[in-house]
């Protein structure tokens, strides 16, 4: 079996497990018929054995590949540990209080008034979500940036 075979298998088969799972959920509970869904389920169980076996076998092919390609295995890389991740008080605070005066601003905008339950309760958490949400991310988009640049074209990692 060649690999775009085995692969376009392992596609069809998934997909026929995901739908056969999806009807066996829809005939329990739309339909409220038990026997039905154990059918489907059945369906799901088959199709996903033969997912596994055939992404085992990619597998095996890709190995095999691989050991008549390379005979003498490479060294391991060696890894540099990486920084400790530090917690930006500033940045922090600046981007709390950007998010907070924002919120303030859009409840004047839309509302036409700012009341003491916006400035007490809803911009706080507001702002404290967002604040999360954008220093999580800068840093997510950071870490993936750097890894990228740490790993050469020479040593990317095949998936």
């Amino acid at each position: 079996m060649t690999t775009f075979l085995g692969r376009a298998g392992a596609v069809l088969f998934s997909m026929i497990a995901m739908f056969s799972f999806l009807l066996g959920i829809v005939a329990l509970v739309g339909l409220g018929r038990p026997d039905r869904m154990a059918v489907y389920l059945a369906a799901t169980i088959i199709s996903v054995a033969i997912v596994a076996w055939l992404m085992r076998a990619d597998r095996r092919r890709e190995r095999a590949k691989e050991a008549a390609r390379r005979p003498v295995p490479a060294p391991a890389p060696r890894r540099t540990p990486r920084r400790p991740i530090t917690f930006p008080l500033k940045e922090t605070t600046l981007t709390f209080a950007f998010w907070y005066a924002a919120a303030a601003v859009i409840d004047r905008v839309v509302n036409g008034y700012t009341s003491p339950f916006t400035l007490e309760a809803i911009a706080p958490f507001a702002s404290f979500m967002l604040t999360t949400l954008t220093i999580a991310g800068r840093h997510i988009a950071f870490r993936l940036t750097a890894e990228e640049d740490d790993a050469g074209p020479s040593d990317t990692p095949r998936i």
